[in-house]
């Protein structure tokens, strides 16, 4: 009789212990299809930026001066005093300058003149600074935002073989948006690889979240958190000069 009662009560605690198992499967999923959803809705409720009309002046040097509403944009490549290269981007406002400066030398990409973006909400300035290469590469992503100019990040991509040669380039199918404490970079899926061996050449160049929703790339980049300037492990550096300056994080370059 007592055998009898330990298998009952055996069979008991194992019929528990699949069921709380069970239970907590379906939690596990419940969460991992929570993230999914959290993550979708990230494209939801978006705010898009306004384009800024600008008109570049013709250069025939990597120099470049762009017009823009309310203020220009123009760059300078220094041969520092220390042997080091450094590119200082200069923004002029009608009430203050400001300029972008980055340690450059043999390792970093070069940009071009940026695309410039404006929010009617919050009143900021995403510059997006295409980078100078073939085969259409990435960019590096800027906010301007109470007279600083933050680096919110940068990437860099290939677009697949049929639109290499063609004359389409970021400003015709870019769209920025923000939402929340997020910026995020829509880029038309079709027109990219998104996994390349070539990007492990660029190790700091894999900023912000990616993720794809019907057939638009996404790239997102927070905008709580920021700092106005980045330093990275093989000693480049890009950021607001004047601060950098008068916090004393560099030297004035000359």
């Amino acid at each position: 009789m007592k055998k009898i009662i330990t298998i009952l009560i055996s069979f008991f605690l194992l019929s528990c212990q699949g069921q709380k198992k069970e239970e907590e499967k379906n939690s596990k999923k419940e969460t991992s299809t929570s993230e999914v959803s959290s993550k979708s809705d990230n494209t939801k409720n978006l705010l898009q930026l306004t384009k800024i009309n600008c008109y570049e002046e013709s250069t025939e040097s990597t120099n470049y001066t762009l017009n823009c509403k309310n203020f220009t944009v123009s760059n300078t490549l220094i041969e520092g005093s220390d042997q080091n290269r450094y590119e200082l981007i200069t923004f002029v406002f009608n009430d203050i300058e400001k300029a972008i400066i980055r340690k450059i030398n043999n390792e970093d990409l070069e940009t071009s003149s940026p695309i410039v973006y404006f929010s009617n909400t919050s009143k900021n300035y995403i510059i997006f600074f295409p980078i100078n290469g073939e085969n259409h590469f990435g960019w590096k992503l800027y906010l301007y935002k109470n007279k600083v100019l933050y680096p919110l990040g940068q990437r860099v991509l290939y677009w697949k073989p049929d639109y290499e040669e063609s004359n389409i380039n970021y400003s015709d199918i870019l769209k920025i948006y923000e939402t929340g404490d997020n910026i995020l970079v829509q880029i038309p899926s079709k027109y990219i690889i998104k996994n390349d061996n070539d990007y492990q050449n660029y190790p700091n160049y894999l900023d912000g979240k990616y993720y794809e929703k019907e057939e638009k790339s996404y790239f997102e980049f927070s905008i709580s958190k920021i700092e106005y300037y980045k330093k990275y492990k093989n000693g480049l550096f890009e950021g607001d000069y004047n601060k950098m300056i008068n916090n004393k994080i560099i030297d004035l370059i000359k």
